[in-house]
């Protein structure tokens, strides 16, 4: 299910079965074209495999709006944030919060967080064949779908 008014419909008919909610963190930032365009096409493959993660689980896992941040923001501090969406979502009751993202700077504060954190390698898009990069998200998805399970 996703953030639309009609999957919280259904969700708030069926929330005893949906015990996981996905949380997908995203930078931000407008500046040097290069960085700031690396940080756009991560926004449309984490985007996109939020979604097709959320079908595979579907039934079972909700996902939330993407969770975004300024690059240079202090982690500790987007941490204290996080702990307060945690929280939150603790209290619907979501039993496992997961945290999914393309940057490796949040391993850093990986422990400090109440939820899950799952690091995902980036996947290229720069002059890649769609088709290409769609297999390497279904590839991606269907490992971490395994990893999301094992929570369970």
């Amino acid at each position: 299910m996703k953030w639309t008014s009609m999957d919280l419909q259904k969700y708030d008919q069926a929330k005893e079965y949906i015990d996981t909610i996905i949380v997908p963190l995203a930078p931000f930032q407008i500046g040097a074209l290069e960085p700031s365009a690396k940080n756009a096409d991560q926004f449309d493959v984490l985007t996109l495999f939020a979604r097709e993660l959320e079908q595979e689980l579907m039934g079972r896992v909700m996902l939330a709006p993407t969770y975004t941040y300024i690059t240079t923001a202090e982690k500790s501090q987007e941490a204290e944030r996080m702990n307060e969406w945690t929280s939150h979502f603790k209290e619907q009751p979501f039993k496992q919060v997961l945290y999914i993202s393309f940057d490796p700077s949040w391993r850093k504060v990986a422990n400090d967080l109440d939820g899950e954190f799952i690091w995902l390698p980036s996947i290229p898009l720069k002059d890649s064949d769609p088709a290409v990069v769609k297999g390497m998200i279904r590839e991606q998805t269907m490992q971490t779908v395994e990893l999301v399970k094992s929570f369970w």
